[in-house]
């Protein structure tokens, strides 16, 4: 049986003062309030997919675990290794080492001064070109004979047809309306039913949220982590998501959260978001064009969704899931390992309604 706390929640409704919150409250076992629907396995099809252009500069790009498709272009600095199949519908340029475990394929050119390798076909509509060494294992596919200085080591060469169109779905009508879902969201949630009011932010204190739907003002964090969540939780933030230190958030086993800001997020030292999470059971959905940054060493056991907005990087990160952004940018090393959503049905044990059982923490 799941070990469930609902921490300060229902002593928040009854008057506590924000700043007042006692430090060992009485908890109980979270009864299921709701088990929300998440829009997952719509949006992460692939393990990469950009709006627009990757052009970070530093070690390079590690990508496992499904594709990486690319409106735009592909600048390579430094060393990029893609497990899977490579979509840059604009263009590949740049200077360094690219691994392809899949196909390579372009609508643009593929012009690069480095090590450039192909395990399965690459489809360039305007031709390749550059200066180093490329080994194509599959077909090489061009409308012209390759323009390479140095060695160059094809399987096979063969006619080129134009990509049919941008392979990530970015568009207006084609974007999830997530202003619509946080709408809807503040209108119907279970706030009410947990003791919490529309209004509330979280900050140095610790909350503990059991299966259901609710909506915060804001998370700023500081130090150690303060929201866990355990359940099936939808999370609405209508403000900012900041977290200075080591974490901000963390998941007991088996728990899955679909977290929508509708404001800047900024993870800032040694963090790690998602602490205990399985791969695959944490996403972040950002609304419109808001302000994506990660500086330090940043570990993140979920998946992105931002279309409308940049990922700017400083230093190293890494992300457990899958990551939909406009641009990557910035300096430092960036992995993706991506792999299935996990989401919670109605019929599992998460969204199962519980007795509560009160203890002391």
């Amino acid at each position: 049986m799941r070990t469930s706390l609902l921490t300060m929640l229902v002593l928040v409704g009854c008057g506590a003062a924000k700043n007042e919150w006692p430090q060992n409250p009485m908890t109980a076992r979270a009864a299921v309030l709701s088990c929300p629907a998440s829009p997952a396995k719509q949006v992460f099809g692939a393990a990469m997919c950009l709006c627009g252009d990757y052009r970070a500069v530093g070690e390079g790009a590690w990508v496992e675990g499904g594709a990486a498709q690319l409106n735009g272009t592909l600048d390579v600095v430094g060393t990029h290794q893609f497990s899977g199949d490579v979509v840059a519908y604009g263009g590949v340029s740049g200077v360094g080492a690219l691994d392809v475990g899949g196909t390579l394929s372009t609508n643009g050119r593929v012009d690069g001064v480095g090590d450039v390798t192909v395990n399965g076909d690459l489809s360039a509509a305007s031709g390749v070109s550059g200066v180093g060494r490329l080994t194509v294992k599959g077909t090489l596919r061009t409308p012209e004979a390759e323009a390479w200085t140095g060695q160059a080591n094809v399987g096979a060469k063969g006619d080129v047809a134009p990509l049919s169109g941008p392979p990530c779905a970015c568009g207006a009508g084609q974007r999830l309306d997530l202003a619509a879902i946080m709408a809807t969201a503040i209108e119907r949630n279970d706030n009410a039913a947990a003791g919490l009011s529309l209004h509330e932010s979280v900050g140095e204190h610790r909350v503990t949220l059991g299966s259901g739907s609710y909506v915060f003002d804001g998370i700023q964090t500081v130090g150690a982590h303060t929201v866990t969540i355990d359940g099936a939780v939808a999370l609405f933030v209508k403000g900012n998501f900041q977290s200075v230190g080591k974490t901000g958030l963390k998941l007991t086993a088996g728990s899955t959260l679909d977290l929508y800001v509708d404001g800047d997020v900024s993870l800032v030292g040694d963090s790690s978001f998602g602490e205990g999470a399985a791969p695959g059971s944490v996403r972040v959905y950002v609304v419109g064009e808001r302000q994506l940054s990660f500086v330090g060493g940043q570990r993140v056991v979920g998946s992105l969704y931002a279309p409308q907005s940049d990922l700017e990087l400083v230093g190293d990160s890494a992300f457990d899931g899958s990551l939909f952004v406009r641009n990557v940018e910035g300096v430092g090393k960036l992995e993706v390992r991506a792999g299935g959503q996990v989401v919670a049905t109605p019929d599992s044990d998460l969204c199962r309604a519980q007795p509560v059982v009160k203890g002391i923490e």
